[in-house]
């Protein structure tokens, strides 16, 4: 029945018993503008006459009013007490409205349902100044999900509560489809159960938020994702308004106010990008927005609709690019300052000491000019050092003792960090040999480093550690993988601040950071967790507030086979064949494409032989193999085959079977590299295809 179509149903007895004991068919018989009429010979026991249609053409029985509750408002006091209810919300607890003043509506609801009263009072208790519940009772019967809206003004309450429909798969469930096929409004109900099923999967498998938002920033709808985003229910993003600015990261709050403001005034949509905050675990999300605004026909805001995509790891990647451009022209700054610097020192050194020997023994400045060449002879070290750690490029591995590396940092360390931080090393004995990138290795420890002294800004102790391990070491709250025994572990260890243990599963995760606004991007151990991942290595840590924090970087100990076996992987993978597949059009075509793509082809359709030659002949692809799908609508494309082979091409072919093999002419099977059943399974096709196409 299409909406806005008139017309007179005449049911038959059975189908107005049907229909007398289904509210909810009657209310959307009514909203598709039908008139409900009966025969003129009504069954016994039939309560449906014409005289007792009101308005909208339904009967108000009191199975009706027993079951579907629309539009029920009440006025109430601060104790949660009725001062007034209309005569919907009357009828439907069966009582005057006289009847029901002074009445408890949380006491009036666990009447109808108990599973009703402590979630309605709590939400009375608790709600906002316009809030919103949904309460879906004790059992999913119809008119058993009620939702009910809260608006307040100074002491009173207004209240509106409706029935509203259960989810689409168990309204399918009650209400079978022979039972609504009876009724005109069959294919408005199966429009309407395909569109909430389609918008549940979207909501729930999209990798974006959908959602519906009101002027007050509650949402009247939002996908369930949104909880894995912000630590917060949909359910509870749809009663409470306050929750957006909650999460809403304290930089982006004002600019974001500014743009809704100005989308107010101008009707175009809008879209932009800010930061948000988990509310439990602190986990920085960066979203783009586009917001459309829904307005009436006079202007009025009446909300948004919009959707909301993560686009983090794009945010991660951009930031990357430019840490490294930057990282690389500080590099080749300093590795030119430093070299310069030095040349410096080195003259000083020669000067100091070509005048310090010209002088007697005990002149006073001899003793000067020996304090000067020793100065100038440390800071020829200190530079030596800083040039150090620019040596080597990322991804370069090799052969590392880790005693030498934390030394020399330490070194280095030692001269820029502040005083009120005492750095001490604690060692193992005998060399640590580990396979590793230093260039990545000395960028972690500094950070490590960075990082304690932000956690004491009053002083503190910051110690680093080596030691060898013969047993797996008991390690909790571990990024990537511990590796095999033996085991060689770096410790970074800090007298500060602490970590919440609430915070220690999430510091790893981009952006995360502890510190004031400004003063960290929250990529730094983030850093550290991708090194430790991509060098087979782990990070763990172990922190209490107040006492301090540590770090340790776990690696297996070198056994120099390491080297080799990254020899043995191949540096180029193995190429991927490109096939030109010509069938007929359809599902059969297409199914056999994705199947080959799904397992490594580059796959090129066509169901048209002329199409076929020019793309064969087109310089943009390089063909290793021609697939010619053969059905008994579309046999052997002769033509084709022959022109190919006429032409000597150095192309495989492959007759994928689609028909009896018996409808096809035995020359034409005869030609092929291949013939292959279309029944076959998607491992067995690939394999023929690969081992044909590899041969020789």
């Amino acid at each position: 029945m299409v909406s806005g179509f008139s017309a007179t149903s005449v049911l038959s007895a059975s189908e107005r018993n049907d229909l007398t004991n289904n509210t909810i068919a009657a209310k959307l018989l009514c909203t598709q503008g039908v008139r409900i009429m009966v025969d003129s010979n009504p069954a016994p026991g039939g309560s449906l006459n014409p005289s007792d249609t009101d308005k909208q053409g339904v009967a108000p029985s009191s199975s009706a009013s027993a079951t579907w509750l629309e539009a029920g408002l009440a006025v109430l006091n601060p104790e949660g007490n009725i001062v007034s209810v209309n005569d919907s919300l009357a009828l439907w607890f069966e009582a005057t409205p006289g009847e029901l003043s002074g009445q408890s509506l949380s006491k009036l609801l666990g009447q109808r349902d108990p599973a009703w009263a402590a979630d309605f009072r709590d939400f009375l208790a608790h709600s906002a100044a316009f809030d919103r519940l949904e309460l879906p009772g004790s059992d999913n019967s119809p008119g058993k999900r009620l939702s009910a809206e809260i608006c307040r003004q100074g002491a009173v309450q207004f209240v509106r509560l409706q029935s509203v429909l259960p989810p689409a798969r168990e309204l399918e469930e009650l209400f079978p489809e022979p039972h609504w096929g009876r009724l005109a409004v069959h294919q408005a109900f199966q429009r309407v159960i395909r569109a909430e099923a389609q918008l549940e999967n979207l909501s729930h498998h999209w990798p974006g938020i959908i959602f519906s938002q009101r002027p007050d920033f509650s949402f009247a709808f939002v996908s369930p994702k949104i909880e894995e985003l912000t630590g917060i229910s949909a359910q509870e993003w749809r009663r409470n308004s306050s929750h957006f600015w909650e999460v809403v990261h304290d930089a982006d709050a004002d600019p974001l106010m500014a743009r809704l403001r100005n989308g107010i005034r101008s009707p175009a949509d809008m879209t932009g990008t800010f930061r948000i905050r988990h509310v439990q675990t602190g986990r920085v999300t960066y979203l783009w927005e586009h917001r459309q605004p829904v307005r009436s026909s006079n202007g009025l805001l009446l909300g948004y609709e919009g959707i909301w995509l993560d686009i983090t790891r794009q945010t991660i990647a951009e930031r990357r690019l430019l840490n490294m451009s930057w990282k690389e022209n500080l590099g080749t700054l300093t590795i030119g300052l430093a070299h310069d610097f030095c040349n410096i020192m080195t003259g000083i050194i020669a000067l100091s000491e070509t005048y310090e020997a010209s002088l007697e023994e005990n002149s006073s400045l001899r003793e000067g000019l020996g304090m000067i060449r020793t100065t100038a002879m440390q800071a020829g070290q200190l530079s030596m050092r800083l040039r150090q750690l620019h040596q080597g490029s990322p991804g370069e591995k090799n052969y590392h003792d880790l005693n030498e590396i934390v030394a020399t940092l330490v070194d280095v360390l030692q001269k820029v960090l502040p005083r009120r931080v005492r750095i001490q090393t604690q060692l193992e004995k005998n060399q640590l040999p580990i396979y590793v990138d230093a260039f990545e290795l000395r960028q972690v420890i500094v950070n490590l480093a960075m990082n304690a002294v932000d956690a004491m800004p009053g002083g503190g102790n910051l110690v680093f550690r080596t030691a060898f391990y013969q047993e797996p070491p008991d390690a909790p709250t571990v990024q990537g993988a511990l590796p095999k025994v033996p085991t060689v572990c770096l410790s970074v260890s800090d007298t500060g601040m602490g970590i919440p243990q609430r915070m220690l599963n999430s510091i790893f995760d981009p952006f995360f950071t502890t510190k004031p606004l400004g003063k960290g991007s929250g990529l730094g151990l983030y850093n550290t967790r991708l090194f430790a991942e991509k060098h087979g290595a782990a990070i763990s840590v172990e922190s209490k507030e107040r006492v301090g924090t540590t770090f340790h970087l776990w690696f297996r100990a070198s056994n120099f086979t390491e080297a080799e076996a990254d020899d043995a992987v191949p540096a180029v993978r193995p190429a991927r064949h490109t096939l030109l597949a010509l069938g007929p059009e359809g599902a059969i075509l297409n199914q056999t494409t994705a199947r080959l793509r799904e397992n490594g082809f580059y796959v090129v359709p066509t169901s048209s032989e002329t199409e076929a030659i020019e793309i064969l002949n087109s310089p943009a692809f390089q063909f290793g193999g021609l697939l010619l799908i053969c059905t008994s609508d579309f046999r052997e494309p002769a033509s084709l085959c022959e022109r190919l082979l006429g032409e000597k091409t150095p192309l495989k072919t492959f007759c994928l079977l689609g028909c009896n093999e018996d409808e096809l002419n035995p020359d034409f099977l005869r030609k092929m590299d291949a013939v292959i059943p279309l029944q076959d399974s998607s491992a067995d096709l690939v394999s023929r295809l690969k081992v044909t196409l590899e041969k020789a």
